[in-house]
């Protein structure tokens, strides 16, 4: 057994007892996509863990092949993370665990067309985080390649865009998540090269529509779905503008202006608004969806230019609007008016978005702290800080009474 098989062997430890599934009285909540069930990264969860170390309250961890800063993604009794691996990172993985016990279920191994330049310690091919509807699994690479298989891990089908469209051409490698609507799996596919955004049947792997967005150069930001009236609008944040679609079509709807050259946060909607932010010396924008045409001047309702990330997308819990810049600055906005309520400087520096319950928000920096404040409230209150020791550029996810906290080599299951 070569080094490598003996360490996967030996990955999975158990470091506290497996009493139960999740607290008593915890709504259980599959967490399928990029920032969850909404995408808003806000569980509707209302037992979880705040406090923690890398050996009190860690229900199991697991070594993982490669690197990745993609978030685990849970259904039911299965969590699915992916990571890449090689010289060139084109040794692709899609891992199935036990989410009570962090047992292997399966590992489905895959190659890599086209790999490309990444972030030597926060980026690598496996990025995006991959999408479920429970019965596929919708798994996108840096290299240009999607892949689906079932639930047991056997591939349906796959697509190398890398071929049919060209190599992904920016710095960073390709960090936008999948989203699934109505049959169809959606990308957006913004690079140096020709950009689109591209809606495939998820039954068969056949395009259904596919959108040129020329000048959309710089963006490593997820798609995301806006419910207006009976449907939904498909918003787009690339290189200085939000571009909002028809997601069945592809149809164009309307564009607003204002983001920055680079844009990486995702949006988020709530209060029937949606909150957008791209880029340091940008802005937050509050928007009213449902307009046609350029709806620059007439649907912006406030912006506010108060601690604008590069990386991390916001959070909004209640009537509170929560960003923390790369640098550690976080700040608090009223979600209503985009008046400033608090700043204060976390600890460490920051790639990983926030999550939240309706109580709590997690932060979770570069260094593998995790900072827990008080969520919807007027006022700046730290409840816990909990160090893990190893570094955190993923996204946490939630399900079932835990948090699952990537590192750069590990996944750990957090909660009594």
């Amino acid at each position: 057994m070569n080094n490598r098989a003996a360490r996967w062997a030996s990955a999975v430890t158990v470091v506290v007892s497996l009493a139960a599934a999740y607290p008593a009285g915890t709504r259980g909540e599959n967490w399928a996509r990029w920032r969850g069930p909404s995408g808003n990264a806000v569980s509707g969860e209302s037992q979880l863990p705040v406090k923690w170390s890398s050996d009190e309250a860690v229900r199991w961890r697991v070594e993982l092949p490669g690197a990745g800063i993609s978030s685990p993604i849970i259904w039911e009794d299965q969590v699915i993370i992916t990571s890449s691996d090689g010289v060139k990172q084109d040794e692709l993985h899609v891992i199935s665990l036990d989410r009570k016990t962090g047992k292997r279920q399966w590992r489905q191994r895959l190659w890599g067309t086209a790999p490309t330049r990444y972030h030597a310690t926060k980026s690598s091919m496996a990025s995006p985080t991959p999408v479920t509807d429970g019965k596929q699994i919708l798994a996108f690479f840096g290299t240009g390649d999607l892949f689906c298989l079932d639930m047991s891990g056997r591939l349906l089908w796959q697509r190398s865009l890398a071929s049919e469209y060209g190599v992904f051409e920016n710095r960073f490698s390709a960090t936008s998540s999948p989203v699934l609507h109505k049959g169809l799996v959606i990308l957006q596919c913004d690079h140096h090269g020709d950009s689109y955004a591209l809606a495939i049947d998820q039954r068969t792997g056949a395009n259904r529509w596919r959108v040129e967005r020329p000048n959309e150069w710089l963006s490593w930001s997820s798609p995301q779905l806006v419910p207006v009236g009976g449907g939904h609008e498909l918003l787009l944040c690339g290189s200085l503008k939000i571009d909002a679609l028809e997601p069945e079509t592809g149809k164009p709807l309307w564009t607003i202006r204002g983001m920055q050259n680079e844009c990486i946060p995702t949006p988020l909607v709530a209060h029937g608004l949606i909150y957008a932010v791209s880029g340091p010396g940008g802005k937050t924008m509050a928007i009213r969806p449902g307009g046609r045409g350029d709806i620059t001047d007439s649907h912006v309702v406030w912006e506010n230019t108060r601690g604008v990330p590069f990386v991390p997308s916001a959070i909004l819990v209640g009537d509170f609007y929560y960003l923390v810049t790369d640098a550690g600055v976080a700040t608090c906005l009223d979600a209503h008016t985009g008046e400033r309520v608090w700043q204060r400087r976390l600890p460490g520096a920051y790639t990983a978005s926030p999550v939240a319950t309706a109580h709590h928000i997690y932060f979770c920096s570069e260094a593998g702290d995790s900072i827990v404040i008080r969520a919807n409230q007027k006022e700046y209150e730290q409840v816990a800080r909990n160090r893990l020791g190893e570094p955190i550029f993923a996204s946490p996810a939630i399900s079932q009474g835990n948090l699952f906290i990537r590192t750069a080599d590990k996944l750990f299951c957090v909660g009594e």
